[in-house]
């Protein structure tokens, strides 16, 4: 025993004097590398669920375009024939055909989107979102692209994830706490801080996001293995901007741009779907190295967006890759980027300076909390909210709870104390609310422009100034206030009696594993070609995790085509059904992408020559003669008899050479 005490200390002597130091080091720094490869900023989880929402709300807005072509009985696809088709799901939709009843339930998921865009009651109405989304992909097949996977997936792992943390309503300050907030001593908004060192949060839902996110790049590397992507071809670009159906006028732009440039691109996209998931975990350099992977997805995608009409797949991932941000981004880049930008003069003082502080005064619960919730999301620089009614309150003639006043305002930061004063008292009789701002101080309607001047919605002040504007403004907010005082919506429902946490089950944190093992064994089923148990196949289709990711892969499509549906009416007369008013040509259009009104169009012709789509046929037809016939359009001898619906379908060719169209015609019918 000696001798091994006299070998540990000549160990410890042969260490030097920082032994202990490096001991610990290495002890603290191995958690928080885990944390940065693995886990996400609070604040980026805050983006990831504003971006996510706004998403989806734009998604319901185009999809509100078509409700009674795409989801009504009187469409394309009743709901007859979506209940056939579908097997082991669900949707909402499927309760009513009607048009009022899916405009309702696309209200309905609107209204579940905006609650996780502002962060309200999370845990529910992120199920919710989940739940509307699923129902309304569910409605119509036929309608649904990369995108819309992508945007589901996400949805689904939002559920593990506490998004609410930050510049949500679920984080405001309890309504019943002491009613003075300040950050003036922490020189910003709270949201923008890291509340504890280390904002990075890790879980088993944050493993399961990075590697849907992995399996999604990784896979769609992986299945492109022929030659157009893999060598020596390298022509899937050329390929891809050959599809008629979805190529924009710029995708032909690149196409003009010769051989040798698309091969760059073609070899860039493969390389850059297998490097952005290890970008995304790097151990080094970790926040630059993330930074390079979300500019790189981001710019791939709009690129994709750019050169093909491809609807919200251009811009879905480009949203959800902003949950990578690190929080060097918060706390380095983000504060350098500020610091140059050509922000209004007033805005860039009050930023820079380190005594400037915006001050809120206010008297009653209802503007102390809309003074909260404005100055959580978009006050960005030193505030400090008072409601000065507790301080009223607590001062009477007689000396009861003068003791406590004075705990009180020595609780407070000086300029706080200074502020509030014995003196003066910082609102009227007849005022509710003031903001002091650069040494001004402006009450009423003037107040509520000096708080858009020091916000990061300072470009908005200057509209608030005009005479129509503020009648505007002055009767909703006339109509807002009397409706609060009747039906206490505010107060009474949205602003939060008590802080709402996220907390951790292991219940949650099992099952996400369970999901994300299942969903492994689901890709790699697609990817080796086995099939998946049948006795639990059924999980994928009913929980909406089913997925794949082959897009344009092994092969890019080779072919594509356009639609010529040519018609007669009852007084004999040839018709152009496909764009009315147009004559009747098989002539190739220039770009036929811009005739089809819609992504959700596309993605329905994109099938309809396939020889398992009789249905779809048959229900578009029926469609076609309804909108052409019905609700008054064409009466008498422009009611259409019969019409035909041709497929023309060329080869992409790589050479100069434009081949002939071969005809095809996949449907006959006959409206009467």
């Amino acid at each position: 025993q000696g001798k091994l005490r006299r070998r540990r200390r000549t160990a410890t002597l042969k260490m030097g004097p920082f032994s202990d130091a490096k001991r610990a080091s290495a002890h603290f720094h191995a958690p928080v590398i885990l944390k940065q490869c693995f886990g996400f900023d609070y604040r980026s989880m805050a983006v990831f669920r504003i971006a996510m929402s706004s998403l989806i709300l734009v998604d319901l807005w185009l999809r509100s375009y078509w409700i009674h072509d795409h989801y009504s009985n009187l469409g394309v696809w009743p709901v007859s024939n979506a209940v056939q088709e579908i097997r082991y799901s669900f949707s909402f939709h499927f309760i009513s055909g009607s048009y009022w009843c899916q405009a309702f339930l696309m209200c309905v998921a609107a209204f579940c989107a905006l609650c996780t865009l502002v962060g309200w009651h999370w845990r529910f109405f992120a199920v919710m979102n989940w739940l509307m989304l699923s129902s309304i992909q569910n409605r119509n097949q036929w309608l649904l692209d990369g995108g819309d996977e992508f945007i589901r997936m996400f949805t689904f792992w939002a559920m593990f994830l506490p998004l609410s943390e930050r510049f949500s309503i679920d984080s405001l300050p309890s309504r019943n706490g002491k009613k003075v907030i300040t950050n003036a001593n922490n020189g910003g908004n709270s949201n923008m801080k890291s509340s504890d060192g280390s904002s990075y949060y890790v879980s088993c839902g944050t493993l399961c996001l990075w590697t849907q996110f992995a399996i999604i790049y990784l896979f769609t590397a992986f299945l492109k293995w022929a030659p157009e992507w893999v060598g020596p071809d390298y022509t899937a670009t050329q390929y891809a901007l050959g599809l008629d159906l979805f190529v924009t006028k710029f995708g032909q732009f690149m196409l003009s741009l010769g051989p040798n440039f698309l091969k760059f691109m073609t070899i860039s996209v493969l390389w850059f779907e297998k490097a952005a998931p290890i970008l995304m975990i790097m151990p080094f350099w970790n926040g630059p190295m993330r930074i390079i992977g979300i500019l790189g997805i981001f710019a791939m995608h709009v690129g994709f967006g750019s050169c093909l009409k491809l609807g919200m797949f251009a811009w879905v991932p480009a949203g959800v890759v902003l949950i990578f941000l690190p929080g060097w981004f918060w706390d380095t880049l983000l504060p350098f980027i500020r610091a140059h930008l050509p922000l209004p003069q007033q805005y860039r003082q009050q930023r820079n300076s380190a005594n400037s502080v915006t001050t809120i005064y206010t008297k009653g619960d209802r503007t102390w909390m809309a003074s909260t919730m404005f100055s959580m999301f978009f006050l960005w620089n030193r505030y400090q909210i008072i409601d000065v009614s507790i301080m009223q309150r607590d001062r009477s003639p007689l000396n009861v709870g003068r003791e406590r006043e004075r705990d009180m305002m020595t609780s407070l930061s000086s300029d706080i104390a200074l502020n509030l004063g014995y003196e003066k008292e910082p609102l009227a009789d007849n005022e509710t609310f003031c903001v002091e701002s650069q040494n001004r101080k402006q009450s009423g309607y003037l107040g509520v422009i000096s708080l858009f001047e020091a916000s990061c919605l300072w470009f908005l002040a200057p509209i608030l100034k005009n005479r129509r504007v503020i009648r505007v403004v002055l009767v909703l907010a006339h109509l807002v206030q009397a409706a609060e005082a009747r039906y206490n919506i505010f107060a009474g429902w949205i602003y939060p009696t008590t802080p709402r946490k996220f907390r951790k089950f292991i219940v949650l944190e099992v099952i996400s594993i369970l999901f994300l093992v299942y969903i492994l064994n689901w890709n790699f089923a697609s990817f080796y070609r086995y099939p998946v148990n049948p006795s639990y196949f059924w999980i994928g289709p009913t929980f909406k995790v089913d997925q794949y990711w082959g897009m344009f892969a092994p092969h890019p499509p080779k072919e594509s085509g356009w639609y010529v549906i040519e018609g007669v009416n009852a007084g004999g007369e040839q018709v152009n059904v496909f764009n009315e008013g147009l004559p009747v040509t098989y002539e190739r259009p220039e770009t036929f992408s811009e005739l089809v009104p819609s992504q959700r169009w596309r993605q329905f012709l994109q099938g309809l020559p396939g020889s398992d789509r009789t249905e779809n046929r048959l229900s578009y037809g029926r469609y076609l003669c309804r909108e052409w016939n019905f609700w008054g359009r064409h009466p008498g001898k422009d009611q259409l008899k019969e019409f035909k619906i041709t497929y023309l379908r060329v080869f992409t060719r790589l050479d100069d050479i434009k081949p002939e169209p071969q005809r095809f015609v996949i449907w006959e019918h006959k409206c009467f």
